[in-house]
């Protein structure tokens, strides 16, 4: 008689248990929010996952990437704007924003607005109006250097 091995295998990680960042805009107290990268080139990826966390009243401002974006809003809801076009958007909506082009997301409900973005590059480009905190520039790339 064989015995079962049983092997535990590792829990893959879950949207709202990753660790997410605050990061601010300018001097605008509405342009804060946060954000995870849990799949990048950091972690051995050719494409980058960001999960985001915008809080009712708050927003992202334009900003722009060296790469298309593809959006999910997996909570809340929101006004997102790419290049000329404004969209309202809940949870379930998609949304893409080409490379280059200026998009940005505002909170308009009563929950946490929560989104996933997916970008088909490792290595970003990233262009805001004014600095983003933590990383003190308008223009810069990630993953960040060591």
């Amino acid at each position: 008689m064989q015995t079962a091995v049983v092997t535990e295998r590792p829990v893959a990680p879950r949207l709202e248990e990753l660790p997410a960042a605050p990061f601010t805009v300018g001097d605008d107290p509405t342009a804060e929010a946060r954000l995870a990268l849990p799949i990048s080139a950091e972690t051995g990826a050719q494409s980058t996952l960001v999960y985001l966390e915008v809080d009712p009243g708050k927003r992202i401002p334009l900003h722009t990437h060296s790469a298309e974006e593809i959006f999910v809003v997996i909570a809340g809801e929101g006004i997102v704007t790419a290049g000329d076009e404004q969209w309202s958007a809940s949870e379930g909506a998609i949304a893409v924003a080409p490379a280059f082009v200026p998009h940005g997301w505002e909170n308009t409900g009563s929950e946490t607005l929560k989104l996933v973005g997916f970008l088909p590059a490792n290595v970003l480009l990233h262009g805001f109006e004014e600095a983003v905190a933590p990383f003190g520039a308008s223009r810069f790339v990630t993953p960040l250097p060591a």
